[in-house]
């Protein structure tokens, strides 16, 4: 396990498709998190993420033999999962419907806030942002990816990312008012 520590997400992958079992279970300790974080931003739920990564992770065995691994696995393994997820979510409309952008439906839990009014106050004020700047304060802020993290999962460039999240601090900073200091 230490070895599989000092490899390259390509090495591992290129040992995986090789059929390395040790390999594949390195990849899937580096992105269980990550890939989970990504499928709720698509799903909003708990249970329907963790079958999403479940899928990716299948989608990602079966598709091994055309990963190309001169280009960086993270952007294609985060692929793979986008996929999985606009799946799941187009077989039930219904769920797509009912998948508000709520920070406090089916998240897994919060700390311990002494406000849970004001608490309540931020959830809302982000859910008033853009769709993207949802997605950036929530997997950057809320998560701790960094920007360059949260590009790559979101297939979007790293500035992008930065820009979404000026934007949707600036808002969310107008929108609390007196009580921003929850945002620092």
């Amino acid at each position: 396990m230490a070895d599989e520590q000092h490899r390259t997400d390509e090495e591992l992958a290129r040992a995986a498709k090789g059929g390395d079992t040790v390999a594949y279970d390195a990849l899937v300790r580096r992105y269980l998190r990550p890939a989970m974080a990504l499928a709720w931003q698509y799903t909003r739920r708990v249970e329907d993420a963790e079958d999403v990564v479940q899928e990716g992770f299948h989608r990602m065995v079966r598709a091994l033999a055309d990963y190309d691994d001169r280009r960086p696995f993270s952007a294609w393994f985060y692929t793979v999962v986008r996929n999985a997820a606009r799946t799941a979510i187009s077989k039930d409309s219904r769920r797509a419907a009912l998948a508000p952008l709520t920070l406090l439906q089916d998240d897994p839990p919060a700390p311990a806030t002494p406000d849970p009014i004001a608490a309540g106050d931020v959830a809302r004020a982000i859910e008033d942002l853009a769709p993207m700047q949802q997605a950036c304060v929530r997997l950057c802020d809320l998560e701790g990816f960094s920007s360059v993290e949260v590009g790559v999962m979101l297939g979007i460039n790293e500035g992008t990312v930065r820009t979404h999240l000026h934007r949707a601090r600036k808002q969310l900073r107008t929108a609390m008012g007196p009580r921003q200091g929850m945002l620092q």
